[in-house]
């Protein structure tokens, strides 16, 4: 773990593309190693605090400009106005949730604070736990008076479990164990940070009471230092040249003459700034240097420049870190320099403009992006084969099956000017009738053919075509077939649909069956969701509770994942999602009109609640895992299934099916969210009583009761 934490810190080469992973892993080792130590409870309580501070720290990052500032003089600022209130902050919050008694008392002296915490809650008296200590460590007295007066301490460090156990006379795991472990690491920790950052803390905490810390006054008063320490007459000169920067580049026709002077003339001034002050002006010069480049055609230009202004700013730059990112990651992924481009989206992450876990920048998250590359650097084509945003037919263009067709049914035919491929048999499928479609294939079309770029296929596009226009035709006489394993599980456009995930969709439960005889991965991810039994568990309850507004409410907030549609408005970045959608919430209440067209267009696709019990119970059939764990958010702790959030939905009906299944993949209700605690069990009762399900608590509980007589009978 230490030498993870050296990559990290270090920005190694090797990492630039996974050191977001990297903290990843970092977080759940140290979990791991938590709940090993001192039980789940404190783990739980100290993962949430860091996934706060972590939350944090990127949106200081993302708003306070640095790069005026000396190392030493940022260092201090940032302990001045984020670490010290962070650290006074994490101790009134630990002593209040955590029952830890008088604050002050903690943050004077810690290991004496909790040598008297471990009295009240042991009955064992001071010098016995001070004698036990000392044997455990062998540790002379002067040592102990050392560091009950407040001195670092030395030899007591982790894990400190096996010492609380030997302390107490008792065993590890034991609950007085594990809390008494979880105070001594705290007090540990702290005890061990240097004098004067204690003394600050100290203060902090006195001042809280008058003063309480908000993150967004820290960003404003780093921001307000950094603008004084950056005040030069160099700035007199650029703000108004980047002005006309700016301007130029919205110009229509573009001057590139005139951007050329100004950039060179911007290189100038940066020269002659100060040579503290110039790294804070350089990335700027670069970047727009980087874009001059990029819509000159200069792709190697482009790519050195935007990496030099993307290295100039990291970290330090504040906000103008967002759109060079943003513009770097769509220039590296439309020209396909994919090293650049998985370098870009590292940052992303780490920087908190994507929401994790991280996804692979792969195949068809590049083709999502690559619509935003278009339109950002038009009339640029990205080298990903993209379809228009728009395809225009006319009635000439109507499908019909001619001898050609029927000569080369699976010859990829270009279309849109070359952005899309399909195949006679693909178009016959789309626009077609179910019987030029079987002459088709009886003329040799192969419906396990597929579009290399995109993923689509026959099987893809008769499925779409089954789910959005409610014509299962051809898709019925498609499955019919003996598709291959392949093809039955290959994933399809940007949206990674398969056949199964579009099945489940659309509530047709004949369709799931078969696919899962044709080989379909039951438990392969499904839309956002681990497996195709999760995914069918959420469009149940869209359609028991359809006017429930959480899901809208959550996509026009950004909260769910990027699509090509925002792509194709320039939003490929999580931060930017509610803003475009916004527009989009905005239109859709603009009027009762738009709020009826709407309501239905959900209408029409919403199934009705009995077909996607048919389709539970199919997936159930077919080997599906009701007990296949899931998080909601990543950073959420509790782990659902799809018994545990059936509970949640509270459909007795599917509650029972699941739980009752014959096979070894029925729902197990006694599964918890999260490890219990002394007072929750967070199993499926509890989830069940939590949401008011009364029918699922009633059958819950006759259900043990049944199994508890049937026990004793035993």
């Amino acid at each position: 773990m230490d030498k993870n934490l050296d990559d990290l810190a270090g920005d190694a080469n090797a990492r630039q593309s996974s050191a977001f992973e990297l903290m990843q892993d970092i977080e759940d080792a140290c979990c791991k190693a938590l709940v090993e130590d001192c039980g789940f409870e404190w783990a739980q309580f100290f993962r949430l605090e860091w996934f706060r501070t972590r939350e944090a720290l990127q949106v200081l990052a993302q708003h306070v400009d640095t790069s005026p500032m000396t190392l030493e003089k940022g260092g201090e600022l940032f302990a001045q106005q984020f670490a010290v209130p962070m650290l006074s902050g994490f101790i009134h919050l630990t002593v209040s949730s955590r029952g830890g008694g008088n604050v002050e008392a903690w943050l004077t002296n810690p290991l004496r604070a909790w040598l008297a915490f471990a009295v009240s809650q042991s009955g064992i008296a001071e010098q016995r736990l001070l004698d036990n200590l000392a044997i455990d460590l062998d540790a002379d007295q002067r040592t102990i008076d050392r560091w009950l007066s407040g001195e670092p301490i030395g030899k007591l460090s982790w894990p400190y479990a096996p010492k609380v156990a030997a302390i107490l006379g008792k065993k590890v795991g034991e609950p007085e164990v594990n809390l008494l472990t979880g105070w001594l690491l705290v007090a540990c920790a702290f005890q061990s940070l240097l004098a004067e950052i204690r003394d600050a803390v100290r203060r902090d905490s006195k001042r809280r009471k008058q003063q309480p810390w908000a993150l967004e006054n820290a960003i404003a008063k780093m921001n307000q230092e950094g603008y004084w320490l950056g005040n030069s007459p160099v700035r007199s000169e650029v703000v108004p040249l980047l002005d006309e920067v700016q301007q130029s580049f919205s110009m229509r026709p573009r001057n590139d003459d005139a951007l050329l002077s100004q950039l060179g003339l911007f290189q100038r001034l940066v020269e002659q700034a100060p040579p503290a002050l110039r790294p804070s002006y350089q990335y700027i010069h670069d970047w727009f240097s980087a874009r001059h480049a990029a819509l000159l055609g200069d792709k190697g230009a482009a790519l050195r420049l935007y990496a030099c202004a993307v290295s100039g700013a990291w970290w330090c730059a504040g906000p103008n870190q967002h759109p060079i990112l943003n513009e770097a990651l769509l220039y590296a992924v439309g020209v396909g320099d994919k090293d650049a481009a998985n370098a870009y989206w590292d940052k992303t992450f780490m920087l908190g403009l994507n929401r994790g876990p991280k996804r692979p920048l792969d195949e068809q998250e590049m083709r999502r992006i690559a619509f935003a590359f278009e339109q950002r650097f038009s009339p640029q084509k990205a080298k990903d084969r993209i379809p228009p945003p728009m395809e225009f037919k006319t009635t000439e263009d109507a499908f019909w099956l001619g001898r050609k067709d029927l000569a080369n049914p699976n010859q990829k035919t270009k279309y849109a000017e070359g952005r899309t491929r399909r195949t006679p048999l693909m178009v016959a499928i789309q626009e077609g009738t179910l019987a030029e479609v079987k002459t088709l294939i009886s003329a040799g079309g192969n419906p396990n053919d597929f579009i290399p770029e995109s993923g689509d296929g026959p099987l893809s596009y008769a499925m779409r075509r089954a789910c959005d226009r409610k014509d299962p035709l051809v898709m019925d006489f498609l499955l019919g077939l003996e598709l291959s394993h392949e093809t039955v599980n290959r994933q399809a456009s940007t949206k990674r649909e398969t056949p199964l995930k579009i099945a489940v969709e659309m509530a047709n439960a004949q369709a799931v069956s078969r696919l899962i005889e044709l080989g379909a991965d039951v438990e392969a991810a499904c839309d956002y969701l681990p497996s195709a039994l999760c995914y069918a568990m959420v469009l149940l309850h869209g359609s028991l509770y359809r006017e429930d507004p959480t899901q809208e409410l959550a996509y026009f907030a950004g909260k769910s994942r990027a699509d090509v549609y925002d792509a194709k408005e320039g939003a490929v970045l999580g931060v930017d999602l509610a803003a475009r959608r916004k527009r989009l919430y905005n239109l859709a209440n603009a009027s009762g009109r738009n709020r009826q067209i709407l309501a239905a267009v959900f209408d029409y696709f919403i199934r009705p609640p009995e077909d996607h019990r048919a389709v539970i119970d199919a997936l159930l059939s077919g080997g599906a895992d009701a007990n296949r764990r899931y998080r909601v958010e990543a950073h959420h702790l509790a782990e659902w299934t799809p018994t545990l959030f059936a509970a949640q939905v509270g459909e007795l009906a599917v509650f029972k099916m699941l739980v009752e299944h014959s096979g070894p993949n029925r729902g197990d209700p006694d599964l918890t969210l999260m490890p219990p605690s002394r007072l929750e069990r967070f199993d499926a009762l509890w989830v069940a009583i939590d949401h008011g399900r009364h029918s699922i608590v009633s059958y819950l509980m006759e259900r043990d009761k049944r199994l508890a007589t049937d026990s004793v009978n035993v």
